[in-house]
């Protein structure tokens, strides 16, 4: 008698972490950040926060809809743009002095 192998099953929380990987990525980053904003400084938080939309915006530039999961809405232009245009306006007030 042949052994059928058992497949996992894709409602458990570990398929659910796979599937959406970038997202799950980001959001440890984003609590990460907020620590480190809340302990040390807001403006050094603001820019990391800058910098990780922008390295989403690239990922969601590069990357399949499949792998990015959650973070692909739109159509991957209007994406990247809202996430660049995002990253642009945060890092530009983080910089800005008396804020």
């Amino acid at each position: 008698m042949r052994r059928v192998p058992q497949r996992r099953s894709p409602f458990t929380f570990l398929a659910a972490v796979r599937r959406q990987a970038v997202l799950t990525a980001a959001l440890c980053a984003l609590g990460g950040i907020i620590v480190l904003g809340v302990l040390y400084s807001a403006a050094l938080a603001g820019l990391l926060l800058a910098v990780l939309l922008g390295i989403l915006a690239v990922l969601r530039a590069a990357l399949p809809v499949r792998v990015v999961g959650a973070l692909a809405v739109r159509s991957r232009g209007l994406d990247v743009a809202v996430l660049l245009l995002l990253a642009i306006s945060l890092g530009v007030l983080s910089t800005s002095p008396n804020l």
